[in-house]
């Protein structure tokens, strides 16, 4: 009997040696998920924290008077493309240089920095970097039914910029094909007046969404040989603000949104180049960049608004 006492006594020590190794296992894993999973909550909040941080860098430019941004980024780019802000004070430096004339609101960018300090040194592992440079092929903006992209020649003297052609670049933003039209304005600059539009003036185009581009336009356009062109998503047209007497070329987009990219050629200078801010903050190690497009001056034009004209050939329209 005391020899059975000590067998089950030496199982005994066995089993328990064997669920405290267990706990100890399960125990670190616990501990080992518990630390994995708080390192995680401050990387969400930092990251959170880093995305906030660059809206609110990029909200700056898109609430302020837009006439006042195009001015203060083109006399930037004049001497310095890109120019890079690396630290917040130098980026409200250049917005609001105390002049009363052209201050850009930074109200933003103060309450930010009071409410969560900004993600730059002295604070460990953190940097912003602030970009202002002109567009290329991938900078592009969305446009929608009832707006209106314009490479516009009223304030330029196109005789100094010959050999100047604009490419444009256009993507599907909608879910189906994108229709738009081309138009030509005409306007003798030494008098003032507008030459009458004829048919050639307008062109219609389908951006394809999906699939052959053969098809585009099928079922939003009767007939389809009315379509000067098909384009495959990222297809340019081309125009040349040069034309004699030409005060715009007008883009209107007609069906689903659109996506556009204005490149100028080297012989442009800078006239019809579009600006891109991008905001560049790593809170703690975690990065985000977000960037914004805004239109050159020159690639705006009157509202799309008289464009669309009710006419019946006939004289007067009486409401009967």
């Amino acid at each position: 009997m005391l020899k059975n006492m000590k067998k089950y006594s030496g199982q005994a020590i066995a089993i328990i040696m064997i669920v405290l190794v267990v706990a100890t296992v399960v125990g670190a894993s616990l501990y080992s998920r518990m630390i994995r999973n708080t390192g995680e909550i401050v990387d969400t909040r930092e990251s959170q924290r880093a995305l906030e941080q660059a809206d609110s860098i990029l909200d700056v430019f898109v609430s302020a008077d837009l006439p006042m941004v195009q001015g203060l980024m083109s006399s930037a780019l004049a001497t310095n493309n890109p120019t890079k802000f690396n630290t917040i004070s130098d980026l409200e430096a250049f917005l609001n240089n105390g002049d009363g004339v052209n201050d850009i609101d930074i109200t933003i960018l103060e309450e930010v920095g009071t409410i969560t300090g900004w993600c730059e040194p002295p604070e460990s592992g953190s940097s912003l970097e602030v970009t202002v440079s002109y567009g290329d092929q991938n900078s592009v903006i969305e446009y929608n039914v009832g707006d209106v992209i314009a490479i516009n020649t009223s304030n330029i003297d196109t005789t100094t910029i010959p050999g100047c052609l604009v490419d444009m670049y256009f993507t599907p933003r909608g879910n189906g094909d994108s229709l738009f039209s081309t138009k030509y304005v005409y306007m003798d600059k030494s008098t003032g007046d507008v030459t009458p539009y004829k048919l050639t003036d307008m062109e219609l185009y389908c951006v394809k969404n999906t699939g052959d581009v053969a098809t585009c336009g099928e079922g939003s356009v009767a007939p389809t040989e009315s379509l000067t062109g098909k384009l495959a998503s990222g297809g340019t047209i081309q125009a040349n603000p040069t034309i004699a007497n030409l005060y715009e070329f007008r883009i209107l987009p007609l069906k689903e949104k659109l996506g556009v990219a204005v490149v100028p050629n080297s012989f442009c200078g800078d006239a019809f180049s579009n600006f891109v801010v991008r905001a560049k903050v790593t809170c703690k190690g975690d990065t985000r960049e977000k960037q914004v497009v805004i239109p050159s001056v020159n690639n705006m034009g009157y509202s799309a608004l008289f464009d669309y004209t009710i006419y019946n050939a006939n004289g007067t329209l009486n409401p009967n």
